[in-house]
């Protein structure tokens, strides 16, 4: 062994006589820390930070607590020290002794965690079964535990629902969007029925969508089994991590399609195909290993294995020792360090991606589970199979292959959705757009600001075409050409296995041409900013008619056939942008991680998926290494039987040597590199806390909640919506108190106008004109007020109304209004309802003079004064007096909107845009007036992409106003 070291201490020399290489790495170092997150304090559940586990990895072991609990936690945690998390299964809720166990876990500082095995849908009679947790328990978890209580456990969930449920729903073709709702809804019901404290151990990569819920404090996935890649797998968990702020644990599992991993003496069935347990059946030792030690690497706040650790329970199964030993390694040479990602690749948030095939459904190539792939989508499959080439294999082959695959460039990617903040998009410095993200000024205009601040942006023309202002002045023309000629690129012709669609590029004359069709342009650079963009002229980079028999075929001991595979212009760039951020390079046969640990110190992973020797070296791609150290692992599971697949007991694994990686086999090595390497360290890219005290108008809804998941950015925007009244009058109080749940969780604010309604006829009037009307009105009003209080809304905006035609003077007018305003203030205080008397054309009075002397006739505490900024612009000439009179009073809100005029100079719109205002500084004069209050947006917006830029105005105008007034935001 001693040799072995002496040898590897040389591979600090790999090559001596080599130039300096020159890739220019830029390192994003930081730790996603939860509570630093914006979302933190809205989030219904708090993702613990790594501090909470006192900066230190934790193990995931003990999964059962009945019997002996006591001699368990004696066997497993102090004496085997396999881990401080017990991952128990959902029977402890009902144990007689839960109060004494608990208490036990709470002296013992331990963590408590995913009680898992729900299965919804089914009913009592056997362990599997949507059972219902009893009274008090999950108070007992909180009270008693605290935040050591990590949550109930959605497990594999996400594929049983596209597997059992997806290809169920009716209509079943229905678009990406209410997909996404159909989705949300499901697992709201279960985060309902299990107390909305969370954990997911995904099966699938829909982790983003559990995660931007809110209830959730870890993420992992079940890897090994008839499931996906591993890599990819914790690629999209990475991801979805840092853009809701939910730390993530690592898992694998001793199960495969064929049956499981045990090495107890009473296993059964163990020559049967399926369904059976043995040593040789399951997930092999080999790759157990290879991904509790790539899960470290990870940024993991946690890792284990699913189970099979003890032998009879009378010792440690080879299983229970590796665990062990991953857990020596840690204590022994601590953290790896941030793992090196600084790739990301972005899909659209309603994209529903998932896997070409996988072991929940027969079919494949589909989202959402029933949709089936368009172009954009085998873009997604090509960009992570450049990556991660082969990785559509995992589970379907016994000797392995897939789960973890050879990476030319490195494990380097995190998945992101569209809906990620600047801020996330920041930390990386290459941001491939590997899906047609759908128009919006809001992306166009965050993907802009990504390559001005030193991004480089990789985009297809399928996307740029969306983008309304191009990007860096690139845009998409209106022609479109299919092509046949090869493409030349650095010198090389590349030949198309069929024609391909370019797009026309319109770009500025300081642009590079990278690729080209004969003179058509395949693919352009340009400078912009402090950053880069690349833009494919190709729709989506892959090819256009199908190239493989069809239908694909599903099938074990088989690939899986491309329809449409990546056009070989596209994969040759993509290559080189991939192998441009490389840090380390080693056998491409074999896979590599890496972790920064500062000062030019790394470590890095080196594992074998084959399972046949491989040799290997570590290099470095910028730099010289002036040190490396292997941080051995315990490789007594190369000679437990199991090892291997049963499938290839007969291969000769070899063993690890200086320049040799066994099959099957990983290892780590610390690795420092010279001052010369071209290595800077990014700064941490500061969270942008979320947009508060700015409300948006919600009209004609049918929804609130879905017209909130329509918006996927929308609490970056707001924090408060309006809706009508009808809404709450038309709906039933159980209909609303549901409504309530979701709602709440997400701390939305609510406000009700009843503004539309309060039209004298033929809805609801205020004044007592005509008592039978007068009081069916007030009893609608005090009703929409009582459901007000179930919804949880504390606002209510309400307006006087027109005068009387006959039969009511102006004085009885005025005083049935104050009087009215006084009933209803007094009634909706006791349910802590505010009252915003909205400025509105003529309803009397009209003026501000005549509505601050309502108001304070009325003189209640909870009946304030809304202006409206459109009828203060409207009145340019007596602006002054207005706003004189208005800082009088105690303005907390104010509706923003611009007047419109028609060429008669009459007034006909007072909900326009403000951003298609010509009176910006009139804007600016009266916000300045009120820097405290708050913004409800109540422009008539025809678009998603109108209500973006009123508020992107309004962030320029109070942006502004509160730098001419010395404050900083």
């Amino acid at each position: 062994m001693k040799k072995i070291l002496i040898l590897i201490a040389l591979l600090g020399l790999l090559y001596p006589d080599r130039p300096l290489a020159q890739n220019s790495i830029k390192l994003y170092p930081y730790q996603m820390t939860p509570s630093h997150h914006p979302d933190y304090q809205r989030h219904h559940v708090k993702s613990p930070d790594a501090s909470f586990f006192n900066d230190k990895i934790q193990f995931i072991a003990l999964r059962d607590l009945s019997g002996d609990y006591k001699q368990k936690l004696d066997q497993w945690v102090v004496k085997d020290k396999l881990g401080d998390i017990l991952w128990v299964s959902y029977p402890l809720v009902f144990q007689d002794n839960l109060k004494e166990i608990v208490a036990e876990i709470k002296k013992r500082n331990l963590y408590l965690f995913d009680l898992w095995g729900y299965i919804p849908g089914s009913g009592p009679g056997g362990y599997w079964t949507q059972f219902v947790i009893p009274d008090g328990v999950l108070n007992l978890f909180e009270t008693e535990l605290g935040d050591r209580w990590l949550g109930m456990d959605n497990g594999e969930q996400d594929g049983r629902y596209v597997g059992s449920f997806a290809p169920r729903m009716y209509p079943l073709g229905t678009d990406r969007k209410q997909q996404y709702f159909n989705f949300q809804r499901h697992f709201q019901e279960m985060g309902d029925q299990l107390g909305n404290k969370m954990a997911t151990l995904v099966s699938l990569n829909f982790g983003h969508y559990f995660l931007k819920e809110g209830v959730y404090t870890l993420i992992g996935a079940e890897t090994a089994q008839g499931l996906p890649n591993s890599q990819i797998y914790y690629s999209f968990i990475r991801g979805a991590g840092k853009q809701y702020g939910v730390n993530w644990f690592g898992n694998a599992s001793v199960w495969n399609r064929w049956g499981h991993k045990t090495y107890d003496s009473n296993a059964t069935n163990i020559d049967d195909d399926y369904n059976s347990g043995g040593p040789l059946k399951g997930t092999s030792l080999g790759l157990l290993k290879r991904l509790i030690y790539t899960h470290l690497m990870y940024d993991c706040v946690a890792v284990g294995f699913e189970g099979a650790m003890r032998v009879d329970d009378k010792k440690l199964s080879p299983i229970g020792k590796i665990q062990q030993g991953a857990v020596k390694w840690v204590d022994k040479y601590g953290d790896p360090g941030t793992m090196y990602t600084p790739v990301a690749l972005m899909t659209d948030f309603f994209s529903g991606w998932s896997f070409p095939r996988h072991l929940y459904s027969r079919q494949a190539y589909k989202v959402w589970g029933n949709l089936p792939y368009e172009l954009p989508d085998y873009q997604t499959d090509a960009m992570l199979d450049i990556l991660y080439p082969g990785y559509q294999d995992a589970s379907y082959y016994k000797d392995e292959r897939g789960f973890i695959t050879p990476n030319p460039y490195g494990d380097i990617v995190d998945c992101l959705m569209s809906d990620a903040p600047l801020w996330v998009l920041k930390q990386y410095p290459v941001l491939v757009i590997a899906d047609e993200l759908r128009p919006g000024q809001e992306i166009n205009d965050k993907l802009n600001a990504y390559v001005h601040a030193g991004g480089h942006l990789v985009i297809t023309a399928g996307s740029l075409k969306n983008m309304p202002d191009g990007i860096a002045g690139i845009r998409t023309g209106e022609r479109t050409k299919v092509c046949t000629a090869p493409i030349t690129y650095k010198g090389e012709s590349f030949k198309e296995r069929a024609p391909y669609t370019l797009a026309e590029l319109i770009y500025p004359a300081s642009a590079t041409v990278l690729q080209k069709s004969n003179e058509l342009p395949a693919a352009i650079e340009l400078n912009a900013g402090k950053g880069k963009v690349t833009v494919l002229a190709s729709p989506y980079g892959v090819t256009e008619q199908p190239q493989c028999e069809l239908p694909v075929k599903v099938m074990e001991e088989k690939p899986l056939d491309k329809p449409y595979p990546i056009l070989n212009h596209t994969k040759a760039l993509m290559e080189d942008i991939f192998a441009s951020v490389q840090l380390f390079e080693t056998n491409p046969e074999l896979s590599l991680v890496t972790c920064s640990r500062g000062n030019g110190e790394y470590t890095v992973l080196i594992s074998n998926e084959s399972w046949e020797p491989k040799v290997f070296s570590i290099g470095t791609k910028t730099g010289k290494i002036i040190s490396i150290k292997e941080l051995p692992t315990d490789c007594s599971e190369m000679q437990a039987v199991g090892y291997t697949p049963k499938v290839m007991l007969n291969t000769s694994f070899g063993k690890n040597t200086a320049h040799t990686i066994a099959g099957g086999n990983v290892r780590i090595f610390r690795v420092r590199l010279d001052d010369k390497a071209d290595v800077t360290v990014m700064p941490e890219s500061t969270p942008v806390p979320n947009t508060t005290g700015r409300a948006l108008v919600l009209r004609n809804i049918l929804d609130v909640k879905e017209e909130i998941l329509s918006r996927p950015t929308f609490f970056e925007h707001y924090d408060r919506v309006v809706i009508d009244w009808r809404y709450l009058h038309n709906r039933e109080k159980e209909a609303l108190k549901q409504e309530a749940g979701w709602l709440g969780r997400q701390k939305l604010k609510m406000t009700v106008d009843l503004t539309s309604g309060l039209n004298l006829y033929p809805d609801l009037r205020i004044v007592n004109n005509d008592p039978p009307f007068y009081q069916k009105s007030m009893e609608v009003i005090k009703g929409v007020i009582d459901k007000m209080e179930i919804l949880g809304a504390d606002e209510l905006l309400i307006s006087t109304q027109r005068t009387i035609e006959n039969n009511y003077t102006m004085e009885q007018f005025y005083a049935s209004l104050k009087e009215s305003f006084q009933v209803l203030s007094d009634y909706a205080a006791k349910k802590n309802i505010r009252l915003l008397l909205r400025q509105s054309v003529a309803r009397t009075p009209d003026t501000i003079e005549g509505l601050q002397k309502l108001v304070g006739e009325v003189n209640r505490p909870n009946f304030t004064l809304a202006p409206a900024l459109s009828l203060l612009l409207n009145n340019e000439a007596g602006l002054d007096a207005d706003l004189n009179r208005l800082k009088q009073m105690k303005i907390k809100d104010i509706l923003i909107s611009a007047p419109e005029k028609d060429i008669h100079d009459q007034l006909w719109n007072t909900n326009a845009p403000i951003y298609k205002s010509d009176k910006a500084t009139l804007i600016r004069k009266i916000l300045a007036a009120f820097p405290q209050a708050n913004y409800i947006m109540d422009g008539l917006y025809a678009s998603q992409d109108e209500e973006y830029l009123d508020g992107k105005a309004m962030d320029e105008f109070v942006t502004k106003n509160n730098h001419l007034c010395g404050k900083n935001y």
